[in-house]
């Protein structure tokens, strides 16, 4: 029978009640509790045995993830079938098991926590396209407060794969020549003279050396899929938010940032092309304002102790104003970048401050310190996940 989609919702501490009318009026109760809603969930979490929050089952983490549901239940996020269905498809609670996917949607959810938790209006999955416009995506979480909107894409880069403790991982921060033939020679270089006698000299411990690959092309993918998301609009700001572990948020800090070829620098003209050989421009994510780096991932890959992993508030992130964006070469809605600041937890004059302090420090020494910054931050700020 074809139903009226006339619905009302009546919340309870106990229930969610779904009126359904149908063409004669009649009408029929759906009642979905919290009990429910956590049973279903668990059903499908049982059968993931190689899923993260199974891993953290003995720990304080797998308590608060029920508690989670409970402030998820709450806020209006999880009320319905369907909306539990989609949240244990994000979780990749249901099929076959990615835990990328999973680390990707459980740093979405922490956003959706900190929302609900300090009552902000928001949105998630919000199209900020007109449907004359003919474009269908949309941003993880839209944040409307003292009129201005907050509009945040999280994205969560595959993690990289454990290797044998045999082999000697060489990590180059980033490209630091002309040309990509230039850089391989040199690194070549440095494996051939430098890799090749720390294994020479490691007494057994290892016996190859194998490189990890820069993500700076990776960045460039994000931030052109934050373009199409994203419009200009007055009195708003776009964040694109990168949900790292701990140990490369200094390789995405000098992917944005690095003096030979840095993304949010002049430099990166002529260091980067398409898969047609065309050069990729700044205007390719003029609409991307700023990046926010987080280190939410390091929560969930692994088990912190006496850590509340659901926090967003608990992690070390950093706003990264792209001085390339339609909003800040027009040097308009200056105040909504301010707003930012006070809207979502983050270090960013704080690791500023002390970063100018220690980069002064290192000119007098004539030591670089930008390489071991991060490394030293959290270990004075986030020492369980550092």
């Amino acid at each position: 029978m074809m139903l009226n989609l006339k619905m009302e919702r009546c919340m309870r501490s106990y229930a969610v009640f779904f009126l359904l009318c149908d063409a004669t009026g009649k009408r029929e109760v759906i009642i979905i509790t919290e009990e429910q809603i956590q049973n279903k969930i668990y059903s499908y979490l049982v059968t993931q045995n190689e899923h993260v929050i199974l891993e953290h089952m003995p720990d304080h983490y797998y308590n608060l993830f029920w508690n989670s549901i409970s402030i998820l239940y709450e806020g209006g996020i999880l009320t319905t079938a369907k909306s539990v269905e989609k949240f244990c498809n994000k979780l990749q609670l249901r099929g076959s098991y990615n835990r990328d996917k999973c680390l990707q949607g459980i740093s979405e959810m922490v956003f959706w926590l900190y929302a609900i938790r300090r009552n902000y209006s928001f949105e998630i999955d919000k199209q900020l396209h007109t449907k004359n416009e003919k474009n269908n995506s949309d941003v993880d979480i839209q944040i409307v407060k003292d009129g201005y909107t907050f509009n945040i894409e999280v994205k969560t880069p595959n993690q990289v794969k454990k290797t044998d403790e045999s082999i000697l991982n060489i990590t180059i921060p980033f490209r630091s020549f002309e040309r990509k033939d230039i850089q391989d020679e040199e690194v070549r270089k440095i494996n051939r003279d430098i890799s090749q006698a720390i294994i020479n000299n490691s007494q057994g411990k290892y016996t190859a050396y194998e490189q990890t690959k820069i993500d700076d092309n990776k960045v460039i993918e994000y931030l052109r899929s934050g373009q199409t998301k994203f419009t200009y609009e007055p009195n708003s700001i776009n964040v694109l938010a990168l949900s790292v572990p701990s140990q490369q948020m200094d390789n995405y800090w000098g992917y944005l940032y690095n003096p030979f070829s840095g993304i949010f620098t002049d430099q990166f003209s002529g260091k980067f092309f398409d898969k047609k050989k065309n050069e990729i421009k700044h205007s390719e994510f003029d609409k991307v304002d700023v990046v926010l780096l987080t280190n939410i991932v390091e929560g969930h890959k692994r088990i912190v102790y006496e850590f509340d992993s659901w926090k967003l508030e608990n992690y070390c992130s950093i706003f990264c104003i792209n001085p390339f964006s339609q909003r800040t070469m027009k040097h308009c809605d200056v105040d909504v970048y301010k707003y930012l600041l006070d809207i979502l937890p983050n270090d960013t004059n704080r690791f500023e401050k002390e970063r100018d302090e220690r980069n002064l420090q290192g000119e007098k020494l004539g030591i670089p310190t930008d390489p071991i910054f991060f490394s030293e931050y959290l270990y004075n700020h986030y020492y369980k996940l550092r």
